[in-house]
């Protein structure tokens, strides 16, 4: 059963639940958690239990030059509670978003981010934080569970089959859990 949320928010506690059952199943052994200060991590690695849990963090840079959104300590705590923390160059950006910055430009992966947000933006950030992951070889290409959100906390849930960057369009999003 799908949930939808009437509108894109925080309903992290929610979506936890929603994740927790589906894990329930047995088929599934890793959930990927998309966060940008940390408290989505921190909050899901004191919910979601059984599994090993990857937290994918905005890359360094994204707002501020030089400087990573996520603080230093809230990563040590993720990794002191065994969650593998993955920081790398957005999928969907990179230095596509350089040349559209300068040049006024659309490129194709800023195209594709674009077209995966008709579906919402959450579930923009579940595939590109699945495919981070891949790349960063912290996952196995066993079918996990990916979660994300628009702005801050959690509202979307992927089942998705992974795969590596190069690779990105053989992604299977295999069932959605909830979204807005």
């Amino acid at each position: 059963m799908t949930v939808h949320f009437s509108k894109p928010g925080d309903y992290s506690d929610e979506v936890f639940s929603l994740v927790m059952k589906r894990i329930e199943k047995g088929d599934i052994n890793q959930v990927i958690v998309a966060t940008t200060s940390g408290k989505t991590a921190i909050s899901a690695a004191n919910t979601i239990k059984g599994v090993k849990l990857i937290v994918v963090t905005h890359q360094a840079g994204f707002r501020e030059p030089g400087e990573m959104e996520i603080p230093q300590e809230i990563i040590e705590e993720l990794e002191n509670k065994g969650v593998t923390v993955v920081t790398a160059t957005h999928v969907l950006a990179g230095v596509d978003r350089a040349i559209r910055k300068k040049h006024g430009t659309w490129m194709t992966t800023e195209i594709m981010a674009e077209t995966l947000r008709i579906f919402g933006q959450g579930t923009k950030v579940c595939a590109e934080i699945v495919a981070m992951a891949a790349d960063a070889g912290v996952i196995t290409l066993d079918n996990l569970i990916a979660i994300g959100g628009t702005g801050r906390g959690a509202d979307t849930a992927w089942v998705i089959k992974p795969v590596h960057s190069h690779a990105f369009f053989d992604m299977k999003m295999i069932e959605l859990l909830c979204k807005p």
